[in-house]
């Protein structure tokens, strides 16, 4: 059998961080104007915060279920087509949700985007296909950067637009979908050869538990998953309550509590594209993910004293720790991955991984709030710093690949 096309030497690196940012751009634009959006349709203002939650559950249980069959099909198919369908799918669900007229069509719309958000997971297999070993942290360091610009500037775009009306911001953005989906038809190579696909590929590949169970099959992967899922509980529990203890604690209002977002963003941004380059070439894969996960214990404990001393410094101080600390936590974590999956499984691995993460981003939330509502913001971000300190602890005893020393013996 004749390839396609030669796996190109380097990754059309601009094109790969622009979506990057239009996937975590499309999670954070609705924060604006959401509230806005259902009161349209839920005039009970008890009911709203429960739609609210609901849909922002939808997006991540469905790409919990996306992320691995993307995954696999990239697999078989090739990283190319399965990213222009998550463009595409990505522009659809936009404009049905700016359409809205009913609370099925928001749902519909968020499903949509959802669902092809999983395409995340065939982007990191791109990357792995395109980049030597000792290079990918800092690739996925980038990219991690990018996502945590577009968790700054998609509630930004989203307020700004919704001056213009509720549905602007999600006409644009899927404006701005299309034209990356055209961008790439011209422009992306495909970056898996025929040579390294799947060979055999049926229905049940369609499966996503199977496709889930199929990732985690290699002991490596399954631990370094359960150390993910172990740090991402905390980080989206952080997310919800953190709101709710600036207010209580702080008696802050909306615009006090948006400045810790951005915060969290930057954070992303420094830690991952200037900070984290220089600590891989120093250390490693291993001890900069160990570092990361040291610096969320930290992030964590501060955050479980801000009740105690109504401190805004020192929320301030641990949002930043433990923000940073995910932000190299995480772009290491795909390096491990990708050094510890075969290169036919590179799709089916960064999508069970991105799939596992999704369905802690649902659970995590969940039990974050119910924990606050019945003990208060300590006990909650204590037990938080306690997972943590669990995730840490897995990924000490799990013998990982290092890529470092990989270099060091390719010299």
């Amino acid at each position: 059998m004749t390839e396609i096309s030669p796996a190109p030497k380097r990754p059309p690196i601009l094109f790969l961080l622009f979506t990057a940012f239009l996937f975590s751009m499309g999670l954070s634009l609705v924060f604006p104007v959401l509230p806005f959006v259902v009161a349209k349709y839920v005039p009970n203002i008890h009911q709203q915060a429960t739609v609210i939650g609901w849909l922002a559950a939808i997006y991540a249980f469905l790409t919990f279920f996306s992320s691995p069959v993307l995954g696999t099909l990239s697999d078989a198919y090739g990283r190319r087509p399965i990213l222009m369908l998550s463009l595409l799918g990505s522009a659809i669900g936009y404009v049905i949700f700016g359409i809205g007229g009913s609370l099925f069509m928001l749902f519909l719309g968020r499903g949509i985007d959802g669902l092809t958000a999983g395409g995340l997971s065939t982007l990191f297999g791109y990357v792995a296909d395109t980049t030597p070993e000792e290079e990918r942290g800092k690739v996925f360091g980038q990219i991690g950067a990018t996502i945590g610009a577009g968790f700054i500037i998609g509630p930004a775009i989203g307020g700004l637009l919704s001056h213009l009306g509720l549905s602007a911001p999600f006409y644009a953005a899927a404006a701005v979908s299309a034209l990356n989906l055209l961008w790439g038809y011209f422009i992306l190579p495909e970056s898996l050869p025929a040579s390294r696909r799947t060979k055999h590929f049926d229905a049940s590949h369609l499966n996503p538990l199977t496709q889930l169970r199929g990732a985690l099959e290699l002991p490596i992967v399954r631990r370094l998953v359960t150390v993910s899922v172990l740090f991402i509980l905390p980080f989206s529990l952080m997310q919800v309550v953190l709101t709710l203890m600036a207010r209580d604690s702080l008696h802050w209002g909306p615009g006090q509590v948006s400045t810790v977002f951005m915060v969290v963003g930057v954070c992303d941004i420094v830690a991952q594209g200037l900070l984290l380059p220089i600590l891989l070439k120093r250390f490693g894969d291993r001890r900069v993910s160990q570092l990361g996960l040291s610096m969320g214990i930290v992030g964590m404990t501060l955050l479980a004293l801000v009740p105690v001393t109504a401190s805004a410094p020192l929320l301030y101080l641990g949002v930043i720790l433990f923000a940073s600390g995910e932000g190299i936590f995480n772009a290491t974590l795909a390096s491990l991955l990708s050094a510890s999956a075969p290169d036919e499984a590179q799709g089916r691995v960064q999508g069970g991984a991105q799939g596992v993460q999704s369905l802690a981003q649902v659970a995590g939330p969940l039990a974050g709030s119910t924990l606050y509502s019945r003990l208060g913001g300590t006990p909650t971000f204590a037990a938080g710093a306690v997972v943590v300190v669990l995730a840490l602890a897995v990924l000490t005893c799990s013998r990982t690949p290092d890529t470092a020393q990989h270099a060091e013996a390719a010299d």
